[in-house]
């Protein structure tokens, strides 16, 4: 149950050109369905910049469809702003992962004196930059960008100079251009277990905190919870980011990018409940649920919404 008594704002940030698969722009509203299936009343949402692959963007190797990220990350930022200023909750329901950055950067533009810790329940680092990418996807790059990360260090591609100002676009985003939005010590990974050698650079170099597979299984889910606010204590505020593929395969069957050895429901469902109902929690997102790739009809988004109505209960 949320920790006070603000109006949860439902916002439908439907854009999937971030990722390498279409169809998660369908996740946001099949979430939306299943919750208001489960009875939980959504009187109050937004429906923003519904952009997919069939949408006209110039693509580039290493920053694909960045404009049209950075335009609707705009959008997004504004969104939660105003929600923020109300003194209303938001709750992101996110095609793809590259959203977060329109979602924790609105949170930090609400709040741009404040420290925001950040947890990251993902089967992936998401650490990658234009300079790193392998692939170009922008939902690989959602942290670093937050964290005003080039990871220069472990450069391999060479970047046009559209995608260098874009990019920078990404880590500035919002009116008064501030740059990191967090402080890099100030994330937790929860769930990771597939990343490239560049992102496991960062974390090494960087310090992050990870939970991987087998220390959530060593410590049980709910010291793994105790450790990560213990390090975000010092935090006044938390940015709670949930990534469909952190769940394992075996119920994680609608998301573009699965990994072995994920989340039980059971874990997730905890983790959700405690993180929804500690006091410093600012915003909470979800992504990645795409019903066009989903095994077994609407399944993915059955579960999330059963997550989060867990977790709103």
């Amino acid at each position: 149950m949320l920790s006070d008594h603000k109006q949860p704002i439902f916002i439908l940030s439907q854009s999937d050109i971030g990722a390498g698969k279409s169809g998660a722009a369908q996740g946001p509203q099949a979430v939306k369905d299943e919750l208001e299936s489960l009875g939980v009343v959504i009187n109050e949402f937004e429906v923003l910049d519904n952009r997919t692959f069939n949408t006209v963007n110039l693509s580039h190797d290493y920053g694909k469809h960045i404009e049209g990220i950075v335009e609707a990350m705009q959008s997004l930022n504004d969104k939660v702003v105003q929600t923020v200023n109300k003194q209303h909750f938001p709750i992101i329901l996110s095609g793809d992962h590259s959203n977060a950055i329109g979602g924790l950067s609105g949170l930090k533009n609400a709040h741009p004196n404040k420290k925001i810790g950040v947890i990251w329940i993902d089967a992936h680092a998401d650490l990658h930059s234009p300079y790193t990418t392998p692939s170009g996807n922008m939902h690989g790059m959602p942290l670093a960008a937050l964290a005003g990360i080039d990871n220069l260090e472990m450069e391999k591609n060479s970047v046009s100079e559209t995608v260098a100002y874009y990019w920078n676009e990404l880590k500035t985003l919002g009116t008064d251009k501030i740059s990191p939005k967090f402080d890099i010590a100030d994330l937790v990974l929860i769930g990771v277990r597939d990343a490239e050698e560049e992102e496991w650079g960062i974390i090494k170099r960087l310090g992050v905190t990870t939970f991987e597979p087998n220390d959530i299984r060593n410590l049980g889910i709910a010291e793994v919870i105790n450790k990560t606010l213990s390090i975000l204590v010092h935090c006044d505020l938390l940015y709670v980011s949930f990534d469909a593929d952190s769940l394992d395969p075996s119920i994680s069957t609608g998301t573009g990018t699965t990994s072995p050895d994920g989340l039980s429901f059971e874990q997730a469902e905890t983790l959700i409940k405690t993180l929804m109902a500690h006091p410093k929690l600012g915003a909470f997102e979800i992504t990645e649920v795409n019903p066009s790739l989903d095994t077994n009809g609407k399944a993915m988004a059955k579960v999330v919404g059963q997550l989060i109505a867990s977790g709103l209960n």
